[in-house]
């Protein structure tokens, strides 16, 4: 089946994230779990935290893709300390990036909303505690806003 990520495809992925609590919505384009690649579009919506994480496995390398609006990824060390950060747009100079494993990240969308398309090695596994930053607070915390907006404004320095 031919698969097509287009203009409804992306408003429809936007519409979801704006109604989620998380802010944020995935459109799977493989069809099962245990698919070899992991290919999915990722609509972010401005507020929405993801919280510090990385993917240790040997395999498990992740290429984001930006499709609409600009997305700043975020590198850190295994401290916590941000290393760099890429703004990743589909008009910009950077389109693309692709991380190895064990690469400490997150992503936001650098203004009211973005789409990124991301792409990795399968089968999806759920993500541990311990693949989490200890160093970055939870998803949902009441100190998951304020740590945002210091990564924000670190970058922007």
């Amino acid at each position: 089946m031919i698969k097509i990520i287009g203009y409804d495809c992306i408003s429809e992925c936007l519409s979801k994230a704006r109604q989620s609590a998380r802010k944020r919505s995935h459109f799977n384009l493989h069809e099962q779990l245990e698919a070899p690649v992991q290919r999915l579009c990722i609509a972010l919506t401005d507020g929405t935290y993801v919280r510090p994480h990385r993917h240790p496995a040997s395999n498990k390398w992740e290429l984001i893709l930006a499709i609409k609006g600009t997305s700043v990824l975020v590198i850190f060390d295994h401290e916590g300390n941000i290393l760099e950060h890429f703004e990743l747009s589909p008009n910009g100079p950077m389109s693309a990036v692709e991380m190895p494993p064990n690469t400490w990240h997150t992503l936001f969308p650098a203004g009211e909303e973005s789409v990124v398309m991301e792409i990795k090695e399968g089968p999806y596994t759920p993500a541990l505690p311990e693949h989490f930053a200890s160093w970055a607070p939870e998803e949902g915390s009441a100190e998951a806003s304020a740590y945002l907006d210091s990564v924000r404004a670190s970058i922007a320095s």
